[in-house]
């Protein structure tokens, strides 16, 4: 067994275990902390958002609609305490592993589609948002299938995507965007289907913004959400890129074969880990596990 499936396999276990407790245990009282979400949607335009010691320059404002982060289930947004825990968990081990090695850009991948990678990648920005020392650039490089803007709200707001910016036909200031109201958070979105996108992502529009976004804040985190591994070579082709790698897997779902191909593909890349997605659609709960 693969150490990825071996991860895989201690997480269903904690999963199981962690059903019999919840089901005893009544749901905690609310918090008083100030989430992202329980600030007030500021219609005033945003130029720039301060990024722990240093300032992101973003020179665009869009406005999340908050009954399209609940719908799809963002932790900002959901009443679902056990879900914003795990999510702190998640973002706390991330942020160690990454600080310990100096890490600062993350992709984040599944196997096939529906397994939860996007969520997974905006609930991480959004629970990494929640430190008052740490800021994020949430960037959707699905270059095919971008769900990003849609995911909160903000598709009516985009003028231009990073899809237009690999094209030629944006500059870097008309991508990045603030969304209102959400605190050390910014957006690249992308609005449409790419022809070529490995060839894009490699190529040297690509590398400028690479080179533009190293430039800011050194407490900066970038998440880059990206398709499938097994669906195109983008992963592949923008890998040699980022810092670390991870992979998001769907109890019940991913595929075994699947999965031991995903993991001979990113055999040479830096694995964070992987993250178990599972959803009880009795219940609504979701579970995640961390490895």
């Amino acid at each position: 067994m693969g150490k990825i499936q071996s991860s895989i396999q201690k997480a269903i276990e904690k999963s199981r275990r962690s059903e019999s407790t919840d089901s005893r245990t009544s749901r905690p009282e609310a918090s008083s902390e100030t989430t992202p979400g329980d600030e007030v949607l500021s219609s005033e335009p945003v130029h720039e958002t301060k990024l722990g010691s240093g300032v992101f320059k973003v020179l665009q404002t869009a406005y999340p609609d908050r009954e399209a982060m609940e719908d799809n289930r963002f932790v900002s947004e959901v009443d679902d305490r056990a879900a914003i825990a795990a999510y702190k968990i998640f973002r706390t081990r991330v942020l160690q592993r990454m600080r310990s090695n100096n890490w600062r850009t993350l992709l984040v991948t599944s196997t096939g589609a529906g397994e939860g990678k996007t969520l997974t990648a905006s609930n991480l920005a959004l629970s990494i948002a929640r430190d008052v020392n740490q800021s994020v650039l949430l960037v959707d490089l699905d270059l095919q299938r971008s769900k990003i803007a849609k995911g909160f709200g903000i598709d009516s707001d985009i003028e231009h995507g990073i899809g237009d910016y690999l094209m030629g036909n944006a500059e870097i200031p008309d991508i990045v965007y603030s969304p209102s109201g959400l605190q050390r958070i910014s957006i690249i979105p992308n609005r449409g289907a790419v022809e070529n996108s490995s060839d894009l992502l490699s190529g040297p529009l690509m590398k400028q913004l690479l080179a533009w976004i190293r430039q800011q804040s050194d407490r900066t985190i970038v998440i880059f959400d990206m398709p499938p591994v097994l669906v195109d070579d983008d992963v592949l082709a923008f890998c040699p890129e980022v810092d670390a790698v991870l992979l998001v897997v769907s109890q019940g779902k991913t595929d075994r074969l699947a999965l031991e191909k995903a993991e001979s593909l990113l055999a040479e890349t830096n694995m964070l880990g992987v993250v178990l997605n599972r959803c009880n659609e009795r219940s609504g709960d979701s579970t995640y596990g961390y490895y």
